[in-house]
């Protein structure tokens, strides 16, 4: 190595806090957990028994259509067999992937919250505290 390179090394700084490798685990598991309770509360919107303002296409079974393609056509025939056998409706998937965009959005919306509470302060010892403006 040359001077210069010697001249502009720095030194690799710690952090003050690391992050558990627990956090990681409880990431992964609501990433699971999260579809399972949509796919649940789906369910049971769909079986709660109160007049819904609902349109039929939700009762009607799940039915992909066709294509020409004979490759394409086989999984097409293997995801309409499945959901036939399954009694998979429109409406519980529409529902599925409402609650589930919930799920996330409520789920960054405490994380974020979390953050802000618990997380590092904004400024650092190096930053220049912000100038106060007067009206």
């Amino acid at each position: 190595m040359g001077f210069s390179t010697q001249q502009y090394h720095k030194e690799q700084v710690e952090r003050r806090w690391k992050i558990n490798p627990i956090w990681r685990g409880i990431g992964c598991f609501l990433i699971i957990l999260i579809p399972i309770m949509a796919w649940f509360a789906a369910t049971l919107f769909l079986d709660f028994d109160q007049p819904l303002y609902r349109s039929q296409d939700f009762s009607k079974p799940f039915e992909l259509n066709y294509t020409q393609i004979v490759e394409i056509d086989r999984v097409i025939a293997d995801i309409n067999r499945f959901a036939a056998t399954n009694n998979l409706v429109m409406g519980q998937l529409f529902y599925f992937v409402i609650f589930t965009v919930i799920g996330y959005g409520l789920l960054a919306f405490v994380y974020a919250l979390l953050y802000k509470v618990v997380g590092p302060p904004r400024y650092g010892p190096f930053d220049v505290p912000p100038d106060v403006m007067r009206r």
